[in-house]
């Protein structure tokens, strides 16, 4: 026997043994749901920070939608002025609308997530893959050169099965382990951030309007008196401008900070792994599988 068949018998022996060895494994795994179980958790993490962050992003836009309708009423020297303060918080405001639109879509990606993980648990579907893993095994280790298509079928159709299987799983715990590595601290800061500035605008609103009585129906000292307040009042409604600024420049950082988070979550890595199993797909479907059996039969091994 030549150098060059002893190689290839070797290669296709070698072969056969990664595959047992990958079909073993994915039913050990099916079968104990070890990934499922951390994959579920992480998932549920993930789906419950984005319900709070959703409901974080509501209740900032609401606060901010009253102090935009709120008008502050003055009267320096007698004459009438209604201000709204809070209109400029209107293009902070677009962009929370906006962000409510990505924490919606980050919802429901995860949501699809843990419903196709759900899927993959199903008893019915483990069942149906343990079955065909073991007629796999068995096609694998048989030398009867009559079940070769029938092999053939049944190593494509496992591969294909074993993708389906774990790739929500796999994709779940890469998802959290970027999540913890490189994005939980961004997370933090900015819901607390936006919590934070939930509560300052907020009280900001509760402050009632001062309406000045009207300077012309007092004495001297009166009106000194109501132009002394009215000052006071304008001087008041700068600062609380001033306050707004700051809220909306420290909002926008902490804002996009927290789209990068949930778009990288349930954006980005989501269609990498959507890619990586459409690339196996591709690969498992041009896979010369004959070569397992054809190396052997001829040299009648």
């Amino acid at each position: 026997m030549s150098d060059s068949i002893k190689q290839k018998i070797k290669k296709t022996n070698t072969d056969k043994v990664y595959l047992g060895i990958l079909f073993i494994l994915a039913i050990i795994f099916s079968q104990t749901q070890t990934f499922d179980s951390s994959s579920k958790v992480h998932i549920d993490k993930a789906f419950n920070r984005a319900l709070i962050t959703f409901g974080v992003s509501k209740a900032l836009n609401g606060v901010i939608s009253v102090a935009q309708g709120t008008e502050v009423a003055i009267q320096p020297a007698g004459i009438g002025i209604n201000l709204t303060p809070g209109q400029i918080l209107d293009p902070i405001n677009d962009l929370i609308e906006r962000f409510s639109w990505v924490m919606l879509a980050s919802t429901i990606s995860l949501g699809v997530q843990k419903t196709f993980l759900i899927m993959g648990i199903w008893p019915v579907f483990n069942y149906i893959l343990l079955f065909i893993l073991l007629i796999s095994l068995i096609l694998l280790i048989s030398k009867t050169r009559k079940f070769q298509p029938l092999q053939v079928m049944f190593l494509r159709l496992s591969l294909i099965l074993i993708v389906l299987r774990f790739a929500v799983p796999i994709s779940g715990l890469s998802n959290e382990f970027v999540y913890q590595v490189f994005l939980e601290n961004d997370y933090i800061t900015a819901s607390n951030v936006l919590e934070s500035t939930t509560e300052q605008i907020g009280e900001l609103n509760q402050r009632e309007n001062v309406n000045q009585p009207d300077v012309k129906t007092k004495s001297v000292w009166e009106s000194a008196k109501a132009f002394y307040n009215s000052t006071s009042e304008m001087l008041d409604i700068s600062k609380r401008i001033e306050k707004y600024k700051n809220a909306a420049a420290e909002t926008t950082r902490h804002i996009i900070n927290l789209i990068v988070v949930f778009v990288f979550q349930t954006i980005i890595i989501p269609f990498l792994f959507i890619f990586i199993v459409y690339y196996l797909f591709k690969v498992i479907i041009k896979l010369d599988f004959n070569s397992l059996e054809d190396q052997t039969t001829s040299t009648g091994l």
